[in-house]
Parts: structure tokens; C-alpha cells; sequence
């Protein structure tokens, strides 16, 4: 027996802040991913760090049982402390794969209360894009069909512990809503969820979150990829990773084009790769 989970990382978040005293963000999932393979082969764990470990002895103990005698392995295409849902892109995978191959898939809700359990959770485990909020996992909303757009993703440099990030900003402003424009933003997603009004609204957020992990010369950046065909950004609101938007219909050209431009005029900003904005959620396979 061979089952594999692969849950997708993300490009920092189209939107985060604060409503009524409660934390949300809006998900950007990409096709990079975290996957957790377990076989009867062995029964030996690999590729682990602290919290897969705890991923996989809470959901054992969920799922009422003792040990987990199967092998398992976590491998991952995301880095750590760049604000890309690695370590949720880890633990969900550890999560689904150990329910599954002790007797079935768990659902979204399910899989968001056992991961956020361990630290601040990602929705990129939610089908589509999402609303949530990210320290309890709750599905606040959910939006229409995905467009894909083209993402040039960029380090700003440096790594955040996101754990405590979002400890010392819960404990600082945690009661503070966010600026009335980025939520009247979030807000107009429910009816316009075009490629356009995403970068707008990614934009403003990416703007809001400078007093809190300063992207620099963030409006400069602004200004030159708008000049040059992007739509706008979207950043990592607890990472390092910034995001350079593009209609999902643009020409590869023309995008790697732009990549060259901004490392010339911006060389703190290191190129890191192109994805595109996907449908979030777990991938199961049996093989």
C-alpha cells in the first residue's frame, strides 16, 4: 500500500487583518507543495521536524489510537519562515495522510481545527480560495472560480518566526480592526472576484501591512510593476515573500521580463520563482 497527500504552499496571502477583535485572511495557495507519503513497507518516520511530529501523534490520538505503525515521509518544495504555508502545508499533509490510511479522508473544517491546534494555520487545505481565520481555522467565506493569475514571487530577505509574530501582534493589537479601506476591500471580493479587483485588494492589504513587517521601497515597487503591465502585489503579511500580480493571460515573455527589470532596479528583491494563483485543498492519491 502507497498513499500520498500533497497539500499546496502559498505566495504570502491576498489579504489579511483584523475584524471585530477576530484575525482573517484571505488564501493564495500555488502549485508548490508539501507532500506526506505513507506505505506498509516500513514503518519508519522521515523527513519530520517538531510540529509534523505533533501533527501525527494528535491525529493518531484522534482517530483513537495508540501508535501509527506505518511508515510515513514528509518532503517539501516550500522554505521555512518566508511566509509560503510550509509549516501548514506540513502539518495538514501529516494530518490527512495519517487519517486516510487509518480509515478515511477528514474534511476541511476537521483538518483546520487539528492543525490550528498546533500553531496558526494557512487555509491552502480549503478547496478554492478562501476566508479565514487563522488562528481558530474557521471558514469564514469562500469565493468563485479561481482565476489563475501569473505570480513572479520574490524575497525580500531575512526569515519570521510566524508563531511568534502572530503572539506579539495578538497581544498588541489583537483588538485592533484593521483600516476601513482594506476592509471595505475585502468585502467587495464576495461580488467581484476578478483578477483585477484581487490585485487591488492585495495591493491595499500589502500597503496596511507595512507598519507591521515593512517590504522596502514597497511603493516604488508599486509603481514600476504597474508600469509595466502588472496588476499589482501581494506580500507575505508574516513572511518575507512579496508577490509581483499579473493577468492570468499574460505572455511568460513579458512577465520574465519584468522579473529581469525589477532585479535591476531593486537588488535587495531576489528572484525566487513563477507560479500561478490555484484552488486550494488536499490532494489524496492511492497507488
Amino acid at each position: 500500500m502507497v498513499l500520498e497527500v500533497w497539500v499546496p504552499g502559498s505566495c504570502g496571502e491576498i489579504a489579511q487583518g483584523w475584524r471585530d477583535g477576530q484575525p482573517f485572511m484571505v488564501t493564495c495557495p500555488i502549485g508548490l507543495y508539501s507532500r506526506a507519503l505513507v506505505t506498509d513497507s516500513t514503518s519508519a518516520k522521515t523527513g519530520f521536524g517538531r510540529k509534523a511530529n505533533i501533527a501525527l501523534k494528535n491525529t493518531v490520538s484522534f482517530m483513537g489510537f495508540t501508535d501509527f505503525p506505518l511508515g510515513i515521509a514528509l518532503e517539501s518544495q516550500l522554505p521555512t519562515g518566508k511566509g509560503m504555508a510550509a509549516s501548514t502545508a506540513d502539518i495538514v499533509a501529516v494530518i490527512q495522510a495519517v487519517a486516510t490510511a487509518i480509515d478515511d479522508e477528514l474534511d476541511p473544517e476537521t483538518l483546520a481545527e487539528l492543525a490550528a491546534g498546533i500553531e496558526p494555520t494557512d487555509g491552502v487545505f480549503y478547496p478554492g480560495i478562501v476566508r479565514m481565520n487563522y488562528m481558530t481555522g474557521e471558514l469564514l467565506e469562500t469565493y468563485g472560480d479561481v482565476p489563475k493569475l501569473i505570480i513572479a514571487m520574490f524575497d525580500t530577505g531575512g526569515t519570521i518566526n510566524t508563531v511568534e509574530f502572530h503572539s506579539d501582534y495578538s497581544t498588541n493589537a489583537g483588538n485592533t480592526d484593521s483600516p476601513a479601506e482594506l476592509l471595505e476591500a475585502v468585502d467587495s471580493l464576495t461580488k467581484d472576484f476578478s483578477p483585477e479587483n484581487i490585485a487591488r485588494v492585495a495591493t491595499i492589504s500589502a500597503r496596511a501591512n507595512q507598519k507591521l513587517v515593512e517590504k522596502p521601497q514597497l511603493e516604488e515597487i508599486i509603481d514600476f510593476v504597474k508600469s509595466q503591465g502588472a496588476l499589482g502585489v501581494n506580500v507575505a503579511h508574516s513572511g518575507t515573500m512579496m508577490g509581483i500580480l499579473f493577468s492570468p493571460d499574460e505572455s511568460m515573455k513579458k512577465v520574465m521580463d519584468v522579473v529581469q527589470l525589477i532585479g535591476e532596479k531593486f537588488p535587495h528583491m531576489e528572484y525566487f520563482e513563477t507560479e500561478r494563483l490555484i484552488s486550494g485543498g488536499c490532494n489524496v492519491r492511492n497507488r
